[in-house]
């Protein structure tokens, strides 16, 4: 059974390590972790005060970002709701770590 997230470590800047996903996981090390040079990676930002931002890869490889916020969500253990542009979405966490997050692929 999966346990509740531990906010002191999911508030950081998360970014896409997809060298290590697996077919079930998509794998995320904290912003500063040393990855492989890549043209651009996406990311998640956790802010403690429920504020979200998704960073995608733009166009011109310059970050494209969308902001939203995110809770908790206290019914059901290692998810986390987060609300983009109106559209709620959940992500389901499977492992959180000071260095690795890993999150159920959809």
């Amino acid at each position: 059974m999966a346990q509740q997230v531990d906010t002191s470590l999911l508030c950081k800047r998360w970014v896409h390590s997809r060298e290590e996903d697996t077919p079930t996981e998509v794998v995320y090390r904290p912003a500063g972790f040393p990855l492989p040079p890549s043209r651009g990676r996406s990311g998640l930002e956790f802010d403690a005060d429920g504020s979200f931002k998704r960073i995608g890869i733009g166009a011109t490889d310059v970050s494209n970002v969308k902001e939203g916020s995110w809770q908790i969500d206290d019914m059901n253990a290692g998810h986390v709701r987060v609300k983009m542009e109106g559209q709620p979405h959940v992500l389901k966490i499977n492992d959180l770590k000071q260095d690795r997050m890993t999150v159920k692929r959809e």
